[in-house]
């Protein structure tokens, strides 16, 4: 073949990776892990599905930063965080709500199913307590590859191939390190099947929706 050969990336699904500050993320830090030991029950969840994980305000009536306003300085920042991503891509917004937070407390031999977010427009996960060594990064799944026969996807397969692209990777994992954000669209399909190594593998996960709703004819602003 002699003639120039390109290949476009199209449709692409943009994940933000965000540094706090080393100092800020200590002291984040030293709050959260004191809200692992302090929270009260009512606070509390474990699910079936996550036997290895605690969760701090992981229902649907519960935001952690309405119970803990020590953390409201780290809400400050991530709805920063949110808006510079938001710009990053290409879309106007100056403010975001963080309608829903929770901690997730994961220990040894943990895993997450993979699952997307609902009634959400961006998705973040923060970093609290995290060794990329003994602790699981999180996995994307590629909704557009067929290497499994899978409702959803088409039917024809071709062998797999030895050489994992972009277009052929049923899971990419994205590298991260304590004191880092990572931000995507909440329609993402995400998790981990690689237990973790340890245990203490906490973060902190957030759901997030513009505070004014336009799209150029009708508009509503969502009040906290």
């Amino acid at each position: 073949m002699t003639q120039e050969v390109r290949v476009f990336n199209i449709n692409p699904e943009p994940i933000g990776i965000f540094s706090l500050p080393k100092e800020k993320h200590l002291e984040f830090k030293q709050y959260i892990q004191s809200i692992l030991i302090e929270a009260p029950d009512k606070l509390r969840q474990k699910f079936n599905k996550e036997p290895y994980t605690h969760h701090i305000c992981n229902a649907s009536n519960q935001n952690l930063f309405n119970y803990f306003p020590e953390l409201n300085e780290l809400k400050s920042y991530l709805q920063k965080i949110l808006v510079s991503y938001i710009n990053l891509i290409g879309y106007e917004c100056d403010q975001f709500i963080i309608h829903s937070a929770w901690l997730n407390d994961s220990g040894k031999d943990s895993t997450l199913g993979f699952h997307m977010h609902s009634n959400s427009f961006l998705s973040a996960n923060y970093y609290v307590n995290f060794d990329p060594e003994n602790h699981s990064l999180l996995d994307f799944r590629n909704d557009r590859c067929d290497r499994k026969m899978t409702a959803g996807h088409q039917t024809i397969v071709i062998p797999d191939s030895n050489k994992l692209t972009i277009y052929n990777s049923l899971l990419v994992k994205l590298p991260a390190n304590e004191g880092q954000v990572l931000v995507w669209r909440s329609h993402m399909n995400h998790g981990y099947n690689v237990p973790n190594k340890i245990g203490k593998r906490i973060t902190l996960s957030l759901n997030a929706i513009p505070k004014v709703v336009d799209n150029g004819r009708y508009s509503f602003t969502i009040q906290e």
